[in-house]
């Protein structure tokens, strides 16, 4: 293959990817606040980079062109997010998926980027699978669970701070404003259930809120502790298992 993008394919090039693999990965990210010193565009970037490196390793998988908007309310407070109705992702996840559906794709990942975006990912894999039978699942920073147990320092890191730092990082380092990299000041709920963060595990509930009422920066995390060696070690795991993933896929 001359690239596992299908955005820079023919349709005849496609045709014939689909005589031998049925593997598509759509990517989903947002365009919202990540901060003073991270871009608006880490979480589409990072789905879209992630879901190629990985296709590129396993070579059975192409990866269509990604949803760049996501459902970012919470972030509307910050310059620059744009936020979608969680029905107009749902329903644009639902209607790209149907169409590579019909042209021969059996098997979806949603490579998502945003947890914001999963509620409205979950329900359009659903009706994807309820009304095609096709296989969908929906990866968010869920398979490297031991990574940020094991490396990220912080427990209510959640948004542009220790983990998407050091991912940045390791990925695209000239676009991280390493000068304004402070720890922000959080108002959290005084509730010990309302956690939040990638690594709070444990009796909690989910709880709506708007980033600048609790964050000063935008920031929830502390993206001192970041590093590029962390955000190394944390894609080249994520690619490893994303590649395995899709071979597994593949051989459904």
């Amino acid at each position: 293959m001359k690239s596992y993008y299908l955005g820079e394919l023919t349709w005849q090039e496609v045709e014939e990817f689909l005589k031998t693999h049925d593997t598509v990965i759509i990517p989903a990210g947002s365009c919202e606040q990540h901060g003073p010193h991270l871009p608006l565009d880490t979480d589409a970037y990072d789905a879209f980079w992630l879901s190629l490196k990985a296709a590129e390793k396993a070579r059975c998988a192409l990866v269509a062109p990604p949803i760049y908007y996501g459902v970012s309310i919470h972030h509307m407070g910050f310059p620059g997010t744009v936020t979608l109705s969680p029905q107009t992702l749902e329903q644009m996840a639902y209607e790209v998926s149907v169409c590579l559906i019909k042209h021969g794709f059996k098997k979806i990942l949603f490579e998502n980027g945003h947890g914001g975006n999963t509620p409205a990912l979950e329900s359009a894999a659903q009706r994807v699978k309820a009304e095609t039978g096709a296989f969908v699942a929906i990866d968010s920073v869920s398979l490297i669970p031991d990574f940020l147990e094991k490396f990220i320092e912080t427990p209510y890191d959640a948004h542009a701070g220790e983990f998407e730092t050091s991912t940045t990082l390791a990925n695209r380092e000239n676009f991280v404003v390493k000068e304004k990299i402070r720890k922000p000041k959080l108002t959290l709920p005084k509730l010990k259930y309302a956690k939040i963060g990638l690594k709070e595990a444990g009796p909690k509930v989910s709880w709506a809120f708007m980033t600048r009422e609790i964050s000063d920066t935008g920031v929830i995390g502390d993206p001192t502790k970041a590093s590029r060696e962390k955000g190394e070690k944390a894609w080249r795991l994520a690619i490893e298992r994303l590649a395995d993933l899709l071979k597994q896929l593949d051989e459904m």
